[in-house]
């Protein structure tokens, strides 16, 4: 073996675990053992952690978004209330020419960190006070002034947001119009400005503590998610590796689970299952024991009838049996009873089955008893083994039977009927087929019967054609029945046929037209034909 195939067996060893056992009817079946490459365990921690995890990552963005929101109206409130306070201060100073209270105002506000600036111009742009004292008495002039002096709402501070692209953040700029106490002219404006970066950070903050707290609840939730996938996945496990166990072919296993939840329903279900199981299992071996006894017994009962073609001296006689489970009550059998005559009978016992088979043994072996005497009638045959089962019978069974002895010398045909029905036979004269009817007691019902007995003459080509009911009452997937006339046209068309030949052709018409329906009843067939 090269070295590439003995690399490439090594890995299918590694990949699976391959194990035979045995079918039913001892062939090998590969299986194979299907390794766990994600457990349940992983699989059950990961969901919740993602869970937990997305639940606390969209609930911080909400809390980051709402905080930062809040806090830039915190601060812009905040805001508003300084212009509002520093443009009274401004309009009392002046208007009463003192400066100091708004030289002590704008210092407070420069005290604010987050204030970058804060202008008191007059009605020329001219400044009045700021952070920097050296620029009082400069103009201002630039766009945010301009839209500050045009404002004329002394009630509501204008806001004015620009981009700063050197620092690459938002400004925020405030403004109010100063109107004298007294002569209510404007005398000037307020502007207070500053910028989102103190928004920006405080935002930071937050979110570095909502983060933490965040973080804190996700390691939490991992260390939860892992105890809990273990308490939850351990009966599980518990179930899978009983599972195996049971699979194994251990039906005396059980699967421990105290747990009242819906896993220790199941491994109760389980339990129960596996008792079912080994209850079915044996139940299985007994009924495959009982099984071959049955399909032994029928071959026995097979042996009974005679299944040779029966060709001798210008009579020829074919039969067939088969029963509808395993064995049955139909017998059929043909015997030479001395040089000149030949005896046929057959026998319909109730029922199907053990039962029915046990009887119909019976019958045989008082018929093969009986007619080894030789010097035998058929009413006397008929009496004999009715008798005989009548006195042994111990269970609710009785049977049709029909018994004929065909003789040579006289070319008659003999009869006695134990109410199995009419004589079923094609006259080659007539070409058609005739019922000859002898009515007679089922035997096993009551002793001491007295049977009758008929001739008629058998001329060459005719056909005695004897059956049970699973003939003529086979029925098809419609429910229809075979018939007689369908087995009177089939013979009748098929008359030039040897015994053997018509037997089978007849048990494949009714085959043929029973379909896929099971057999319901057992079917035998019996045919003589003289042809000499």
């Amino acid at each position: 073996m090269s070295k590439e195939k003995a690399s490439d067996n090594d890995k299918n060893k590694k990949t699976s675990k391959n194990k035979n056992i045995k079918d039913d009817n001892n062939n090998t079946i590969a299986t194979t053992k299907k390794e766990v490459r994600f457990s349940l365990r992983l699989k059950f921690s990961l969901a919740i952690i993602l869970l937990v995890s997305s639940i606390i990552t969209v609930m911080t963005y909400y809390f980051i978004q709402q905080e930062s929101e809040l806090l830039r109206k915190q601060i812009l409130q905040f805001a508003n209330r300084e212009v509002e306070r520093l443009a009274a201060i401004a309009r009392e100073s002046i208007s009463q020419k003192d400066e100091l209270p708004l030289v002590g105002a704008v210092q407070d506000l420069k005290n604010l960190e987050f204030i970058d600036y804060v202008y008191v111009i007059d009605t020329n742009k001219r400044i009045i006070q700021n952070f920097d004292p050296q620029m009082n008495g400069t103009i201002i002039d630039d766009d945010l002034t301009s839209k500050a002096i045009n404002n004329t709402d002394f009630e509501k501070p204008l806001l004015v947001v620009y981009r700063d692209n050197k620092k690459n953040v938002n400004f925020y700029d405030l403004s109010l119009p100063l109107f004298h106490t007294v002569q209510k002219v404007r005398i000037g404006t307020v502007r207070l400005g500053f910028s989102e970066e103190i928004i920006l950070n405080e935002i930071r903050k937050l979110t570095i503590t909502i983060l933490l707290i965040g973080s804190f609840f996700i390691v939490i939730s991992i260390v939860g998610s892992i105890v809990l996938a273990s308490v939850i996945i351990k009966p599980i496990k518990k179930l899978t590796e009983g599972a195996v166990i049971i699979g194994g072919g251990n039906l005396d296993h059980k699967i421990e689970i105290e747990s009242s939840d819906e896993l220790g329903k199941l491994a109760n279900e389980f339990n129960q299952m596996t008792q079912r199981l080994k209850v079915a299992q044996q139940v299985e071996i007994e009924s495959r024991i009982m099984q071959e006894q049955i399909d032994l017994a029928r071959e026995i009962q097979e042996g009974l009838n005679p299944m040779g073609f029966y060709n001798k001296s210008g009579i020829e006689i074919k039969g067939f049996t088969r029963a509808a489970k395993g064995v049955g009550g139909d017998y059929f059998d043909y015997i030479d009873i001395d040089e000149y005559r030949v005896g046929a009978l057959i026998s319909d016992v109730s029922g199907k089955g053990v039962p029915a088979s046990l009887v119909m043994v019976m019958i045989r072996t008082v018929f093969v008893s009986y007619i080894r005497r030789g010097d035998v009638q058929c009413a006397d045959v008929v009496r004999a083994i009715n008798d005989s089962l009548s006195a042994d019978f111990a269970i609710d069974k009785f049977a049709t039977l029909f018994f004929m002895i065909y003789n040579r010398s006289n070319n008659e045909l003999s009869f006695s009927n134990a109410g199995h029905g009419p004589l079923f036979c094609y006259r080659s004269s007539l070409d058609a087929c005739t019922l000859t009817k002898l009515e007679g007691v089922p035997i096993g019902i009551m002793e001491d019967v007295d049977y009758k007995q008929a001739k008629v003459l058998l001329n060459i080509g005719d056909i005695i054609i004897m059956y049970t009911d699973g003939v003529t009452e086979m029925r098809n997937a419609n429910k229809d029945e075979y018939g007689q006339k369908r087995l009177k046209d089939l013979v009748v068309a098929n008359k030039q046929l040897n015994a053997k030949e018509l037997s089978d052709l007849i048990v494949k018409d009714v085959d043929n037209f029973r379909g896929d329906v099971p057999q319901h009843d057992d079917m035998t067939l019996l045919v003589l034909k003289r042809t000499q």
